[in-house]
């Protein structure tokens, strides 16, 4: 092994993902990656550091300056801070250095916002917008199993069953299975979409590009959204958005968090218990309309 002084931060980089490759990390996790750490890597570079062992922790203060410098969400800082810290866990459990200069380095914050959800009025205005059986099929499918958009884009024809409306996830976040269901008139949609272009076989994908008939991805499923949504006149009309409205409308309908957390596939209810900010706004609108005395006393 080189000595530690020369090794570079490409090569500690190289030997992460090789590692994150033999543990058999989803590939959402290697795109973190990518986006996190390297372009870390290459902000160095600039700086002229590409040695690991000269990485201090008052270069990393300033690359987390300039993330913010660039009007970057807090959220995106404290994912990139986030990542870079286990980075150079792995190169000291690595003994590729002795300590890690991110340990006294504080994460950055991210702000507790609660990221709007759609409304009723919005998802009627995203189907009317929808030029495709394809297109509204993806609307009424995402709204109503909540999946994430790597998940989507991943099913294949034998995941899915027309009879009970249920979806086989397989190797999902943290490559762990699960089932979720689609109701009534997602599956009739769903049909619709494959009169259309044929139904899959077991092994071939569920959604598939108009143009080529290749699988759909994810940028392409994003894409296709965000002009659905400039045609519609919806912001945030993204995969996540479609998600925390599922979770939302499922805890308005009076479903239990515990049930939402186990089909969303939540690790833990940090996440869920979020969106019971907005169930108190609700609560407060109701009072507003219906409070007993304002209403019942004159």
């Amino acid at each position: 092994m080189p000595q530690k002084k020369l090794f570079t931060l490409a090569a500690a980089y190289a030997l992460y993902r090789l590692d994150a490759q033999a543990r058999r990390v989803t590939s959402g996790t290697l795109r973190t990656y990518r986006d996190r750490i390297e372009p870390f890597i290459r902000w160095c570079s600039e700086q002229g550091v590409t040695l690991l062992a000269d990485i201090s922790s008052s270069l990393l203060r300033s690359y987390l300056i300039h993330l913010q410098d660039r009007q970057l969400s807090s959220h995106t800082v404290n994912g990139s801070a986030r990542a870079i810290k286990a980075f150079f866990r792995f190169c000291v459990a690595e003994e590729l250095l002795d300590d890690s200069p991110m340990r006294r380095v504080a994460i950055p914050k991210a702000d507790k916002k609660i990221l709007p959800a759609f409304t009723v009025d919005d998802v009627q205005r995203l189907l009317a917008a929808c030029e495709s059986e394809r297109d509204e099929a993806v609307v009424l499918f995402l709204l109503d199993t909540g999946l994430r958009v790597a998940e989507l884009v991943n099913l294949n024809g034998g995941d899915v069953d027309l009879k009970t409306g249920a979806v086989w996830v397989r190797q999902g976040k943290g490559r762990k299975d699960r089932t979720v269901y689609m109701g009534a008139r997602a599956m009739k949609q769903l049909l619709r979409y494959y009169l259309e272009r044929g139904e899959p076989g077991e092994h071939d994908p569920v959604w598939t590009n108009q143009q080529s008939g290749e699988r759909l991805t994810d940028s392409g499923v994003r894409q296709s959204l965000a002009k659905l949504g400039a045609r519609a006149g919806v912001g945030h009309c993204s995969p996540h958005t479609f998600r925390r409205t599922c979770a939302l409308w499922m805890l308005r309908s009076g479903a239990s968090i515990y049930h939402v957390q186990r089909m969303l596939g939540h690790e833990d209810l940090s996440v869920l218990k979020q969106y019971l900010a907005l169930l108190d706004a609700d609560i407060q609108t109701a009072h507003k309309a219906h409070g007993a005395v304002d209403n019942m006393l004159t």
